[in-house]
């Protein structure tokens, strides 16, 4: 995962807002295109997925708030926010995007267009 440091905020009791890089797996076949996305920690009520111009774009936050008097002696995780965007092709269908998120896990399922997938050709015997 590539760390971006960028502060947004800092508040009592709460890390640093920053932005971490979700790993992404990509998958394609003919009919479409499968992403697999880590967000560990993040639930469906803190996840953001919006298409605008081609540009699909992934944006969820995890709590880390720290508790009333206690300081972090080590934190390996600093960042509460992942985001990720990515540009879709002409050929996949915007507006059939599937979305299931699975403990932190979450599958996007992008078919293609009607006219971009496979056609099964028929044959007539004469």
């Amino acid at each position: 995962m590539n760390t971006e440091n960028k502060e947004v905020t800092t508040q009592p009791n709460k890390a640093e807002v920053a932005t971490l890089t979700p790993a992404t797996d990509i998958y394609e076949s003919k009919e479409g295109v499968v992403l697999y996305v880590d967000l560990p920690g993040v639930s469906k009520n803190t996840l953001d997925i919006d298409i605008d111009q081609d540009i699909l774009s992934i944006k969820g936050s995890i709590d880390l708030t720290i508790k009333e008097n206690m300081q972090p002696t080590y934190m390996d995780v600093r960042a509460n926010v992942y985001e990720r965007h990515f540009t879709l092709g002409d050929e996949l269908d915007s507006s059939k995007i599937e979305a299931k998120l699975d403990h932190g896990a979450l599958k996007l399922s992008i078919p293609r267009l009607e006219q971009h997938q496979p056609k099964k050709i028929s044959i007539k015997v004469a």
